[in-house]
C-alpha cells in the first residue's frame, strides 16, 4: 500500500459539515482504550486515508468488515487515484469498480505513461458525472487523441489542476492544445511539458469577445521564444506565478502589437533565458510592474553583467522587486579572468540596502556570477531551536528566547556584517586548471573586490595556495574548507612556516569551518592560521575523535584562540549521553586545570550539533 507523502490540500464542498479531525500527539483517556486499528474513530480514519491512494484504500479495506465497507461506500470520503506503477489488469478492476461508481467522488486522477493513458479511456468516459474531479496529471502522452481528450475535460466542472507531459510531437499543434487548455473553465494550474520536439512556432490568435483563461500559475516546461511567450501570455490575464524552463533566442523583434496586461504577475522563473539583454528589457518592461520575486539564469552575453542597467530597469520598471535570483554563467576560456569592475558594480548601495548579495563561483570550465537576497548561512552561527544546555554540572533545557544579552549582541553583529557580504566559492578542484600560477590568474580579482567570504570545495587544496589566497583578500570574515592534506601539514617547509606566521598576523577571519577533519591537527593548523577566530566548525567528526578534540583544546585553547566563544562541531548520533561524556571530560579538566580552556565553558546540543560556549 503506498503512502502519498505530501497531504491533500483539495477537499470536497459537501464535506464543508464534515468535521476532519488532526491526527493528535496526545490522547484523552476515552483514547487510550484503543487497542486496534478498526476501534478508531471515522474522522482519524478520514485523516490516514487522506494520505493513501484512493484504490489501496478499497482494496486493503473494504472487505475488513461491514464499517469499513460502508465508509469507503457510503460516505464522501474523497478518492485520489495514481495508476503509476499499476498493471494493466489493476487499471481494469479499479475503473470499473472504484471510479465509475464513484465518480462523484474521484478528487484527482494521475495517469503516467501512454498505453495507461490509453486504456484508461478505453474503461473510462469523463463527463461532467465527475463533478468534483480538481487535478489531472498525464504523463507521457504521445498521441493524437489528446486533442480529444482535452475537448471532454471542458466539461468538468472543477477542474482546477492539470499537468500534461507529451513525448513526441508529430501528432499535434501545441498552439491547439493551448487554445482548448484556455477555454477550461475553472482552471487555476497548468504545467505542459514537452520532450523530443522541434521548433513549435507557438500562436493563439485572440478572437473578437473572447472570454479569457483564469489560470494563475503557469510552467512550461519547454522552449519557447518571446514571441510565443507573449502569445500565451495574451490570454492569461489573471496570472500570478510564470515559470518557464527555456526562453530561446529569435531573429524577430518583440512583437509590440500584443498589449500584455498582466497586473497580477507576482512571480517570474526562467530556468534558462538564451536571449539578448535587449530583448528580455523589453519583455520584462511590458509584463508587469507588480513583480516582486523573479529567478532568471543567463548566459554568456556581457551585458548581463551591467549592474546600473539593471539598476535602471527594476527602480523604473519593477520598483516592487523584493526577491531576486540571477545567475549568469561565463565560460572560461583562454585564461580569460573573472570582470572584478563589474563585480564591483554589483556591490553598490543599490544591492546592499535590498539585501541582495553577491557571490562569484568558479568551476572547472566557467564563472559564475550570482545575485541573491540574504539567507542564513553557517557563519550566522545562532540557532533558535530548542538544544540542551550543560552548565555547573547541570543538563536543562533552554530556548532561543532566554538568549542573553551578550549572545544577542553576537545576533546583531552578524546582521551588520552581512550587509557587506561577497562571496569566492571555489569549485570541483578549479585551481587544478592553473595550479602552480592559480593566485596568479585570480590576482587582478582578488586585490580589486572586497571578498568577505571564502568558500574551497576542492579536494585538499595545497596549503601554500590556500595561504596566498587569504593573503590576497584582507578583507575575509569567514573560511570554509572542505579538506585539508594531512601530509602536507605534517612536513611544512621553511617557507610555508614563515607564510604561516605571516597570515596569522594579518587576516581578519573570525569564523571558520572545515567540512571533514581526519586528524586532530587539521583544526590545529586551522586555529594557528586564524588565531583571531570567533567562531569554529567542524562538520562531521566520529564520536571518539571528538572526546579527543576536547581534550586537545583543553592543552591549546589559551595558547591559539584567545577570542573563541564557540566551538560548533557535528557528531554523528549525538545524544544526551553524549554531553554527560564530555562534561566528564571537562569537570576533570576544570579540576586539575581551572584557568585554563574550560573555566567557564557551556555546551548545547541542537541535534546532531554540539557547541561549546566560552564567555570572554
Amino acid at each position: 500500500m503506498n503512502i502519498n507523502p505530501t497531504k491533500r490540500q483539495l477537499s470536497f464542498n459537501h464535506l464543508s459539515n464534515v468535521k476532519i479531525k488532526k491526527l493528535r500527539t496526545t490522547f484523552d483517556e476515552e483514547n487510550l482504550s484503543i487497542t486496534s486499528f478498526e476501534q478508531l474513530s471515522n474522522e482519524l480514519l478520514y485523516e490516514i486515508f487522506d494520505y493513501l491512494d484512493g484504490y489501496d484504500i478499497y482494496k486493503g479495506f473494504s472487505k475488513l468488515n461491514i464499517r469499513f465497507h460502508n465508509l469507503l461506500n457510503f460516505s464522501l470520503l474523497p478518492l485520489k487515484i495514481n495508476f503509476s506503477k499499476k498493471s494493466q489488469s489493476t487499471l481494469e478492476h479499479c475503473c470499473r469498480n472504484v471510479i465509475i461508481p464513484n465518480k462523484h467522488r474521484l478528487l484527482s486522477l494521475h495517469l503516467d505513461s501512454h498505453s495507461i493513458i490509453h486504456n484508461f479511456f478505453i474503461h473510462c468516459y469523463i463527463d461532467s458525472s465527475f463533478n468534483h474531479l480538481q487535478s489531472i496529471i498525464l504523463s507521457g502522452f504521445s498521441d493524437y487523441k489528446i486533442l480529444m481528450i482535452l475537448f471532454y475535460l471542458n466539461s468538468l466542472p472543477c477542474l482546477s489542476s492539470l499537468t500534461i507531459e507529451l513525448e513526441d510531437d508529430s501528432y499535434y499543434n501545441i498552439s491547439d492544445i493551448y487554445q482548448i487548455i484556455f477555454r477550461l473553465p475553472c482552471l487555476k494550474f497548468n504545467k505542459m511539458s514537452l520532450l523530443n520536439y522541434d521548433e513549435l512556432n507557438i500562436f493563439i490568435p485572440i478572437s473578437i469577445n473572447q472570454k479569457f483563461s483564469i489560470i494563475e500559475h503557469l510552467i512550461l516546461n519547454h522552449d519557447c521564444n518571446i514571441d510565443e511567450l507573449t502569445s500565451i501570455l495574451s490570454h492569461t490575464p489573471q496570472l500570478r506565478h510564470l515559470t518557464c524552463q527555456h526562453v530561446v533566442e529569435t531573429d524577430e523583434i518583440v512583437n509590440k502589437e500584443i498589449l500584455l496586461t498582466l497586473s497580477n504577475l507576482i512571480h517570474v522563473s526562467f530556468a534558462e533565458c538564451s536571449v539578448k539583454f535587449d530583448i528580455l528589457e523589453k519583455f520584462i518592461k511590458k509584463i508587469s510592474s507588480q513583480l516582486k520575486v523573479w529567478h532568471l539564469n543567463t548566459f554568456e552575453e556581457t551585458a548581463y553583467l551591467d549592474a546600473n542597467r539593471w539598476r535602471r530597469l527594476i527602480t523604473n520598471h519593477i520598483p516592487h522587486l523584493c526577491k531576486f535570483y540571477f545567475n549568469h554563467y561565463m565560460s572560461i576560456d583562454d585564461g580569460a579572468n573573472p570582470d572584478y569592475e563589474s563585480i564591483n558594480q554589483f556591490t553598490s548601495i543599490f544591492w546592499t540596502k535590498r539585501q541582495w548579495f553577491f557571490e562569484l563561483k568558479e568551476n572547472l570550465d566557467e564563472f559564475v556570477y550570482s545575485i541573491h537576497p540574504y539567507r542564513k548561512k553557517w557563519y550566522d552561527y545562532h540557532e533558535y531551536d530548542q538544544f540542551d544546555v550543560y552548565s555547573d554540572g547541570t543538563i536543562h533545557q533552554q530556548t532561543s528566547k532566554f538568549v542573553d544579552i551578550s549572545c544577542q549582541q553576537d545576533i546583531n553583529n552578524c546582521l551588520i556584517q552581512s550587509i557587506s557580504h561577497i562571496q569566492l566559492n571555489i569549485e570541483s578542484n578549479a585551481f587544478a586548471v592553473w595550479y602552480p600560477s592559480y593566485t596568479d590568474h585570480m590576482k587582478p580579482c582578488l586585490l580589486a573586490v572586497k571578498f568577505t567570504h571564502l568558500n574551497i570545495q576542492c579536494t585538499e587544496i595545497p596549503i601554500d595556495m590556500l595561504m596566498e589566497l587569504i593573503l590576497l583578500m584582507p578583507n575575509l570574515q569567514s573560511l570554509e574548507v572542505s579538506s585539508l592534506p594531512l601530509l602536507q601539514l605534517r612536513s611544512l617547509s621553511v617557507g610555508n612556516t614563515e607564510m604561516l606566521l605571516l597570515v596569522s598576523i594579518t587576516n581578519k577571519i573570525t569564523t571558520v569551518k572545515l567540512d571533514k577533519m581526519i586528524e586532530v591537527e587539521q583544526a590545529h593548523f586551522l586555529m594557528n592560521l586564524c588565531p583571531g577566530m570567533q567562531y569554529f566548525e567542524i562538520d562531521y567528526i566520529e564520536e571518539n575523535d571528538l572526546e579527543n578534540m576536547v581534550k586537545s583544546i583543553s592543552m591549546n585553547n589559551i595558547t591559539y584562540i584567545l577570542k573563541l566563544c564557540y566551538l560548533c562541531v557535528n557528531a554523528r548520533n549525538a545524544n544526551e549521553k553524549t554531553i554527560q561524556r564530555l562534561n566528564v571530560i571537562i569537570d576533570l579538566e576544570r579540576f586539575f586545570h581551572p584557568e585554563q580552556a574550560f573555566c567557564d565553558c557551556t555546551i548545547r546540543r541542537i541535534r546532531d550539533k554540539i557547541f561549546f560556549k566560552w564567555k570572554l
